[in-house]
């Protein structure tokens, strides 16, 4: 019989069926309480954006014990999430003190939290919510604790030039889907969540939708003006166009030289039976007797 799962929910937090549901009150709450000094849990691969929900993976012991620990608590815990940035060699390294952190992250409320057994990571499901920019850190005994100023967006722009890049974004993912299906399942969410209307957010999903790396979607993290955050995510989607139009004509080019080579191997294959048939082939111990002939 399988372990039965128990998930832990602080109080004030719907569950993920739920959660995903929420209207634009429950948010305009949770603004309200997003607090100065929040803990931060280091990402190490890319950034997250606001209004994304989504699993976070918690290695740390001790990281580990202060979330259970405020979880259990039962009330409203927000962690803020901030990408680590990447060491010279490479590899993921444990931060020592706050200049190994990019300065813009988010702000996300816990969801749910999965039970961790000992020697295996915890998991944490959290919804972002708003970008933020530190303006202090500290290391404490669990983890890191900063004092952070919200970038929150009070009115939305959508001017007609707004509108063009948003679509001009959106067609670019399309051809994208078309030239890489896997990209399918990101447009129908994008599609499903994100409207003209807030072009701000459209250029978050579809910055986190391409294999840009973690530097290059942290700089759209990092830029409020939702007109240059467009541009610069409409230059990543089009690399992206280019990268799956490269991929996909290599392939091709593989395919066919493939299906030259298997063409020639199963021709010789035929004609080999065909002089065995005729008792034109020799076999290899008569080949060598006529060499010496």
């Amino acid at each position: 019989m399988a372990d039965k799962t128990t998930v832990l929910t602080p109080d004030g937090i719907d569950s993920p069926d739920n959660g995903q549901q929420e209207d634009q009150n429950s948010l305009v709450v949770a603004k309200d309480l997003l607090p100065e000094e929040i803990m931060i849990i280091p990402l190490h691969d890319r950034p997250m954006f606001p209004k994304m929900m989504g699993p976070i993976i918690v290695d740390d012991i001790a990281l580990q014990k202060a979330i259970l620990g405020q979880v259990k608590d039962g009330k409203p815990l927000y962690l803020g999430l901030v990408l680590q940035r990447p060491h010279d060699d490479g590899l993921s390294h444990t931060a020592e003190n706050a200049a190994d952190f990019f300065k813009v992250g988010v702000a996300a409320r816990v969801v749910q939290v999965s039970p961790v057994k000992p020697g295996e990571p915890l998991q944490v499901l959290v919804q972002a919510l708003e970008r933020f920019e530190v303006v202090s850190m500290l290391k404490g005994d669990a983890a890191f604790i900063a004092e952070v100023k919200y970038w929150f967006e009070t009115r939305k722009e959508n001017t007609e030039e707004l509108k063009a890049y948003s679509v001009a974004i959106i067609d670019c993912i399309k051809e994208l889907v078309n030239l890489n299906p896997l990209f399918k399942e990101g447009l129908s969410l994008l599609i499903e969540k994100i409207n003209l209307s807030d072009p701000g957010s459209l250029a978050d999903f579809a910055a986190a939708m391409t294999t840009s790396s973690g530097a290059e979607i942290q700089k759209v993290l990092e830029t409020p003006k939702v007109r240059k955050r467009l541009e610069m995510v409409l230059v990543l989607v089009k690399n992206e166009v280019e990268i799956s139009k490269l991929k996909a004509k290599i392939s091709k080019r593989i395919e066919e030289q493939l299906s030259k080579q298997q063409r020639e191997f199963f021709l010789k294959q035929q004609l080999q039976e065909i002089k065995k048939e005729l008792g034109l082939a020799k076999d290899d111990t008569q080949a060598e007797i006529d060499k010496f002939k």
